[in-house]
């Protein structure tokens, strides 16, 4: 990838010296706020872009610095292995980009020059922004539409308006803590069949551990040709930072299993009782997608949660649509750079698994305002 000196400035690789420049500008930028970033922002960025067990400094975050040392743009970068047609390569999790707008300079430019495909193996997002699409989209990267897509599935209706209505005003957090919503939740739910999720005929879910959930999910992505390692270090590194997102509730992770005692999937989610879970990834074996998701969302709703979000896999659609009391809605853009014609064949065929612990949201960054 070609960095270093261009008309006097550098786009190189990020260091940790560059982290207070760089959390003062994710203030700035997605906090409005100018100030530097605390010392728990910065633990937190060292460990989620500098940490991973397969970090090296040419897979990971990039930024360009003016003749003065100022650093005008970034693009943060996780690194994460993939399989492309059985071969394995280090691809980038860009996450946050950035550039300061107060600074007269080409930054953002030449740093979206770098996401061109023939500059890449594999780099990508499932949290970009209509501008962050249109940087990829001029760096002619492939748009995924269907990845962009979340689903929700509502199961008390009054208490999951109620938090939303929270998280816009300060009136609205005054209502939600009213003790109106479960009255109202309790007729409604009487009143309509819908919203209620039927257990499923000999199946049966339970606590997963985490060695079990490693050594196992493997099994259900060998379908697709390009997807994710995850080998033992990078993936429990990456649920270990997962856990820390406690603003979303646990993370817990369940497996399903059917009445002759066989896996046959597994999901995992952020949550508590009374919280909106957010579902980071669920896996099936081929053809019992319907089973696992219907099974998933039985268990979300006997646990208290108010409703289920979380992103469209498209080989899942299918089985998402048999859900009652079911929205979908744009959440990001979901953008892909690569020069390999495997991934881009993927691509055409909706055959590259991106998403959930192979994303952006479980990050704190994406959820927590620091």
């Amino acid at each position: 990838m070609g960095m270093g000196m261009e008309r006097g400035r550098q786009i190189r690789p990020m260091t940790v010296d560059d982290i207070p420049q760089v959390g003062r500008l994710f203030y700035k930028i997605f906090r409005k706020r100018t100030i530097s970033s605390s010392n728990a922002f910065n633990d937190y960025f060292e460990q989620l872009f500098f940490g991973s067990p397969i970090y090296q400094q040419q897979h990971g975050s990039i930024v360009h610095e003016t003749p003065s040392g100022q650093i005008s743009s970034v693009i943060s970068a996780v690194p994460m292995q993939y399989v492309v047609d059985g071969e394995i390569i280090t691809a980038r999790l860009l996450c946050a980009f950035m550039t300061d707008p107060d600074m007269r300079c080409h930054g953002a430019a030449e740093l979206a020059l770098i996401l061109r495909p023939r500059n890449q193996d594999l780099c990508f997002t499932d949290s970009a922004s209509p501008a962050s699409a249109g940087a990829f989209k001029a760096a002619r990267a492939a748009l995924l539409p269907v990845h962009g897509l979340d689903w929700c599935r509502i199961f008390q209706p009054a208490a999951f308006f109620a938090q939303l209505a929270a998280r816009r005003s300060t009136l609205g957090r005054y209502a939600a803590r009213l003790p109106i919503a479960r009255p109202l939740d309790h007729i409604v739910r009487r009143m309509t069949p819908a919203l209620h999720v039927e257990p499923g005929t000999g199946i049966h879910d339970e606590a997963m551990s985490t060695d079990l959930f490693v050594s196992t999910v493997q099994d259900f992505l060998s379908a697709y040709p390009v997807r994710p390692v995850w080998s033992p270090a990078e993936l429990n590194w990456i649920l270990d930072i997962a856990r820390q997102n406690t603003g979303l509730g646990d993370l817990n992770i369940r497996s399903v299993w059917n009445r002759n005692a066989e896996l046959i999937g597994c999901f995992i989610y952020f949550g508590r009782p009374g919280m909106i879970a957010q579902v980071l990834n669920v896996f099936s074996r081929k053809g019992e997608e319907a089973v696992v998701i219907n099974r998933m969302m039985y268990h979300l709703e006997q646990s208290g949660l108010v409703a289920a979000r979380g992103h469209v896999q498209p080989g899942q659609l299918d089985a998402l649509s048999r859900q009652r009391a079911m929205v979908y809605r744009h959440r990001a853009h979901t953008c892909v750079s690569t020069r390999h014609p495997g991934v881009l064949n993927a691509i055409n065929r909706n055959d590259i698994y991106v998403g959930g612990l192979a994303g952006e949201s479980w990050s704190r960054l994406v959820s927590d305002f620091f």
